[in-house]
């Protein structure tokens, strides 16, 4: 009984794959229609009549009379009559007009084919067959390899790197001018799908077969591609559901392989229907995969801790899987921090663009061209005296964009009361890639109360005093640690070995974002308005040690006193053991909150890292003195 029950749970797993798949788009399609610049399609519609059906009962009788002709001359031994037969179905030329095909796909000329026969052995009885096959192919004009979507994307964002590394803007306009080459590759995609049936081997012509797809999805949100109306994202996403209902329930797939799928598409920001298609998908896939492990249940996690009974729920139930779900802020976490890998691929990336553009391709801009009207509060926002809420060394901006979606969500603690529904909210940066990425995300979830601006820090709290409303919040969360090193010779001999290179030298430098300059002018700006209060957040102990003391000591702030304090403390990190063990004081008190400040929305990808990885996070709240 039991063997039979394993075999049988591929096929109940298949069976479940297909109805669910088939069920969603069933019910979703009839009011998901999309407007597409030249080419009009259901999400789902694909063209099912034939060429041959298309043909007119006289044309057919001619082609057939003539073939019938020929094989009669051949069986007959009279090859030089067959051969002059040949010559005449050679010569004709089928036309289909797009009136006949009745289709909403864009096509500029008529089709036309050329009948094609071919010949049996008399072992199979004699005769010929015959088919149409195309002359001329639209669909695979200016089809150059270059010209693929995934190459595309990759030089999108080889270009903002390329730009980003000078220190200057992208050209908007030759960045639209690639975006424009991506939506115009996508469209032929479609219709080669949709035309398969016209043009056979079309359809499976897959430039995007397995996570291509996904990949360039990512890429294109990193480059801050807005998209207009989310065409192309859309469209990414489609592409990946069928890989996944290609493949997907393959031994040779593996759930992992799944997951990156879809946490790709998290990461860029994607929403909508199409992604809420994939999911479904993927929740499916992964369903099978579990199946096929274990007879009696999906709660099993697999040998990395993954709990993919979890992982399925947020993908079909309420669709909770999204950029702020655990596993979407690990994979950010994990892009960003891996920097030898990262240099690399985006060193790669700007190669790929200046190489086939070349730099003189974008006009440079300098950093500061727009600093007349980058603080022009009634054009950031509509209504400049709402509350604003302010991140310093926003990143990737993934905070504020969870926290300008949040309803009014409660906090473990109470100290910081925000209606975050009515508030504007902004983020600075000196990374531009990183800015990039937010307000594209930002304006593909229309967000008109969040903004983010390249600045040094402590300009834009600079400009901050001017804000017309009251500031609520400021947020210093995980700036980037100084080296911890304790004597010269020890910064020279980890520069050397290579370790931990991209951090600033020391706290002393100028390097570390947060100075004694930039903390004054945010308890100036923060006296000034009414309860504002400062957030930071650590997870170098030493580091929040630092900034709590060079607050309270040197800028003119007050803690404030936490009912779930930290009371003990592991130092579960090298650089926390070298800390205590040289007698540094300890992120441990009143002052320091051992639960999140901010909802579960507003955290960042460091923060999710930590808590996966069983690492603490150190948390001070602190208002501006009188």
């Amino acid at each position: 009984m039991m063997s039979g029950r394993k075999y049988n749970a591929p096929i109940i797993a298949l069976l479940l794959l297909s109805f669910r798949v088939f069920a969603f788009v069933s019910d979703s399609s009839c009011h998901r229609r999309r407007t597409y610049t030249s080419l009009q399609l259901f999400d789902n519609e694909v063209v099912t009549t034939t060429p041959m059906q298309l043909l007119t009962a006289e044309k057919r009788n001619e082609i057939e009379t003539l073939v019938r002709q020929r094989s009669e001359a051949r069986w007959d031994g009279d090859y030089k009559r067959a051969d002059e037969l040949r010559d005449v179905i050679d010569q004709i030329c089928v036309t289909i007009s797009l009136n006949q095909l009745q289709s909403a796909i864009d096509l500029e000329n008529d089709l036309e084919y050329k009948v094609v026969t071919t010949d049996l052995p008399r072992s199979q009885g004699g005769g010929s067959t015959w088919e149409l096959q195309p002359i001329n192919n639209p669909l695979f004009n200016n089809a150059k390899s270059e010209d693929n979507v995934l190459q595309l994307a990759h030089a999108a964002l080889g270009m903002v790197v390329s730009t980003s590394e000078r220190g200057v803007d992208v050209n908007e306009e030759d960045l639209d001018r690639l975006v424009s080459s991506i939506e115009a590759r996508l469209q032929t995609l479609q219709k080669r799908k949709a035309m398969g049936t016209f043009f056979p081997g079309t359809a499976a012509a897959g430039e995007l077969h397995g996570r291509k797809a996904a990949d360039a999805a990512f890429w294109l949100s990193l480059a801050g591609v807005n998209a207009g109306d989310n065409f192309i994202y859309d469209e990414l996403a489609q592409v990946a559901s069928e890989e996944l209902l290609r493949f997907g329930s393959n031994k040779s797939c593996r759930a992992k392989d799944v997951l990156h799928i879809v946490e790709r598409f998290a990461m860029a920001g994607v929403t909508g229907s199409s992604v809420h298609q994939l999911y479904n998908v993927a929740a499916d896939c992964l369903e099978v995969k579990m199946m096929n492990n274990t007879s009696d249940s999906v709660d099993d996690s697999d040998d990395d801790g993954i709990d993919y009974n979890n992982i399925i729920k947020s993908l079909r139930g309420d669709f909770t899987f999204g950029l702020h779900s655990d596993r979407s802020l690990l994979g950010l976490w994990r892009f960003s921090t891996r920097q030898r890998k990262q240099r690399v691929f985006f060193e790669n990336a700007a190669k790929h663009f200046d190489g086939r553009y070349g730099k003189e391709a974008t006009t440079l801009h300098s950093i500061h061209d727009d600093k007349s009207d980058k603080y022009e509060w009634s054009k950031l926002f509509k209504d400049p005296t709402r509350p604003l809420v302010v991140d310093v060394g926003s990143g990737m901006g993934v905070s504020l964009l969870g926290l300008a979606t949040a309803a009014s969500e409660a906090t473990h603690e109470e100290e910081i009361h925000i209606d975050w529904n009515e508030c504007n909210f902004i983020g600075v940066d000196l990374s531009r890639l990183g800015i990039r990425f937010a307000r594209g995300v930002s304006k593909r979830w229309e967000l008109d109360n969040l903004k983010f601006v390249v600045d040094p820090a402590e300009e834009c709290i600079e400009r901050l005093v001017s804000y017309p409303g009251p500031i609520k919040l400021a947020m210093i969360q995980f700036p980037t640690p100084y080296r911890y090193t304790e004597d010269r010779e020890d910064v020279e001999a980890s520069v050397a070995q290579g370790y931990n290179a991209q951090l600033p030298e020391d706290s002393e430098s100028g390097c570390f974002m947060v100075t004694e300059k930039l903390l004054h002018l945010i308890q100036e700006v923060l006296s000034r308005k009414e309860d504002g209060k400062l957030l930071v957040q650590s997870n170098c102990e030493d580091v929040a040690v630092r900034m709590k003391n060079m607050a309270e000591n040197r800028a003119g702030f007050q803690s404030v006193d936490f009912t779930n304090s930290v009371t003990s403390l592991d130092a579960v990190t090298q650089r926390a053991q070298r800390w205590v063990a040289n007698g540094g004081d300890r992120a441990i008190g009143k002052s320091f909150s051992s639960l999140p400040l901010l909802p579960m929305v507003g955290r960042t990808e460091t923060e999710v890292a930590c808590s996966l990885d069983g690492k603490p996070v150190h948390r001070c709240l602190f208002v501006p003195l009188d």
